[in-house]
This record gives structure tokens, C-alpha cells and sequence, in this order.
């Protein structure tokens, strides 16, 4: 982080050339690797995906072992569409370190072979943990809307709010829900795998209660405990659905809403869902209505929106709210 922080003051003072950031960079850390790290990041968060793949390669030769200059460097052949070379470095990576949680998902989404029904806990709380500083600026630059969608389809479904309902934000991350549920909540609880994720959203200070725990686990635990289960982008680490809703549907009183998130697979997939190579899960609509009626949730709504950017283009998806049937 240190380093990150450094060479990002680099570049904000320097000409628009690699080189002179670069030089800049050296002088400050000795060795060539972190330097050459350094602005593979910097370029992926310009948009800049050619440099960063030069600058990445260099890093990994340089320090063939360095986690965070692998994934940089797979994450620039994503953005080109280069899943090919993607797959490539994931799975040297792999073979140094077979076990890895982030190598082996995002090898599963670049290729389509060994796809697991969701994301291991493992993974998340990797990739969370290591994203909790910079999450909420991260979704601003990718005109993130899953707080307002939901709580507009939140208003639709729901009576205007009485601080009445115990509501769980379900993958709660950051907190980024909190504040727009908070006014619907008589006790209102979070619950996510990353615990510095979680940290954060205890700076938010509206939380009754948060919680580091896996989603499905936690729902099944929850009998009948809420009346309001939120997800905002949270399932897009599931891909197969059914688990989460029936655990949703038993942590639900009767007569209680779900309203969920999920981005909307562009092409029919034979299990409903499918993964994609920049880690997360898409879902056909028609899977995800059979899933809750299959659950025993009824008066199902969707409406289509577009929930973020990804790569500069609009991400369709699905903001979904289910009721809880009498039974």
C-alpha cells in the first residue's frame, strides 16, 4: 500500500510520459520490480491496458513470484480481451502456488472449465480484504448504482419508512446500503466475509450489529429473523442460486422481502448462469424467477437496469424483489 500510495503521488505531479513517472519511481524505491509493478497499476487505473501489460511483463521477469504484478498483468490482457494470455499467467501462478484462491476462480472465468456454483469464501475474502481501501473510490469510477436501484425498488414494494423492519444487508462490504436502509430499520444488521470490509462499514456508524460470516451459512442460521434481506451486489459471486434463496426464504418472516442485485447474462447459459473472465457470475432471468418460485417466494418484480460500467460499458443487470409466501 505504501508503495502504491508513493508512486500514485508520482504520477500526479509528472509529465504524461512512462518513462519520466518511472525514473521518478526508481528514484525513490531501488528496485526495478516495484517500480515497474507500480505502473502497471497505474496504467490499468488510466484505462492505459497495452502499458500496463509492458510494464507487468517487466515486473513478473523481474520478480517472477510477485502476486500482485501477476494478477495486474492478467487483469491488462482482460481489458485488450486477451483471455488467452490471461489464462496463461494463472496458471504459472498456479503452478507456483496451486492452492491460491484468486488464481484458480479467475482461471475458471477466462477459460470455462472447472467453474465452481460460487466463488470460495478464500477468494472473497482475499480479494475484499485487499480492496477495502480504495472499494469506495473504485465504484464511483465505475458509476456504481446498486444503493440507489435497490432502494428504489425497495420503495415500490415496501410502505414508506418506519424504523419498523429488522433488516439484514446481506454482503454489506463497505457499508455503501447502510445509510438508505437505516431510515426502513428498526435493527438493522450486516453481515460479509472480509473483515476489513467490515471495519469500514463500522466508520459508516448505522449498523445495529455486523457480522463476518459466509452468506448462506449465516441465512441458514437466521430462522425467521428478518423482515427485509438486501443484497446489492453481493450474488454476482454465486452462481448457482439455489442454496442462497432457500437459506434466504428460512431467514425470512412470512410476508418478507428479498431485493437483490444480479447482472444479466447476455446469452442463454445451460445452467442459468455463467461465469465471466473478470471473476464474477451473470444470471439469465428466467433462472433466477424459477430459483425463488422454487424457494417459495412469490409477487416476483424485475426491473432492468444498468448497475455499473465495466471496461466503459454499461453493465445489464437485474434488481429483483421477492416476498416471502404464507408457509
Amino acid at each position: 500500500r505504501g508503495d502504491g500510495q508513493l508512486l500514485a503521488s508520482t504520477i500526479q505531479d509528472a509529465p504524461d510520459g512512462a518513462g519520466t513517472s518511472r525514473l521518478q519511481a526508481r528514484a525513490w524505491r531501488p528496485g526495478p520490480a516495484v517500480a515497474d509493478h507500480g505502473m502497471a497499476s497505474i496504467r490499468l487505473g488510466q484505462g492505459r491496458s497495452a502499458e500496463a501489460v509492458a510494464f507487468g511483463d517487466r515486473a513478473i521477469v523481474l520478480n517472477p513470484g510477485h502476486a500482485l504484478s501477476r494478477k495486474a498483468l492478467a487483469r491488462a490482457h482482460i481489458n485488450l480481451g486477451e483471455f488467452d494470455q490471461a489464462a496463461q499467467v494463472y496458471r504459472d501462478w498456479l503452478a507456483d502456488e496451486p492452492d491460491n484462491p484468486i488464481a484458480r476462480h479467475q482461471l475458471a472465468g477466462c477459460t470455462g472449465v472447472g467453474v465452481p456454483e460460487r466463488a470460495a469464501d478464500a477468494y472473497l475474502e482475499t480479494t475484499f480484504d485487499a480492496f477495502a481501501s480504495s472499494f469506495d473510490a473504485r465504484l464511483e469510477q465505475l458509476n456504481y448504482r446498486g444503493p440507489e436501484q435497490v432502494v428504489e425498488a425497495l420503495a415500490r414494494s415496501c410502505p414508506a419508512p418506519a424504523g419498523a423492519l429488522y433488516v439484514l444487508d446481506a454482503g454489506c462490504g463497505t457499508g455503501l446500503c447502510g445509510a438508505r436502509l437505516a431510515p426502513y430499520a428498526r435493527r438493522l444488521v450486516g453481515v460479509d466475509l472480509s473483515g476489513k470490509m467490515l471495519a469500514r462499514a463500522a466508520s459508516r456508524q448505522v449498523y445495529d450489529e455486523l457480522v463476518k460470516a459466509e452468506l448462506t451459512d449465516y441465512l441458514g442460521a437466521a430462522s425467521a429473523a428478518f423482515d427485509l434481506v438486501v443484497a446489492a451486489d453481493t450474488l454476482c459471486y454465486f452462481g448457482a442460486l439455489e442454496a442462497v434463496m432457500r437459506a434466504a426464504h428460512g431467514a425470512l418472516r412470512t410476508g418478507g422481502l428479498l431485493v437483490f442485485t444480479v447482472e444479466e447474462a447476455g446469452e442463454a447459459a445451460r445452467e442459468g448462469y455463467r461465469i465471466h473472465p473478470h471473476g464474477r457470475y451473470s444470471h439469465a432471468e428466467p433462472y433466477v424467477t424459477g430459483v425463488l418460485a422454487g424457494a417459495g417466494f412469490g409477487g416476483i418484480v424485475i426491473s432492468h437496469v444498468i448497475l455499473r460500467s465495466e471496461g466503459g460499458n454499461p453493465v445489464a443487470s437485474l434488481v429483483v424483489v421477492a416476498r416471502k409466501l404464507d408457509g
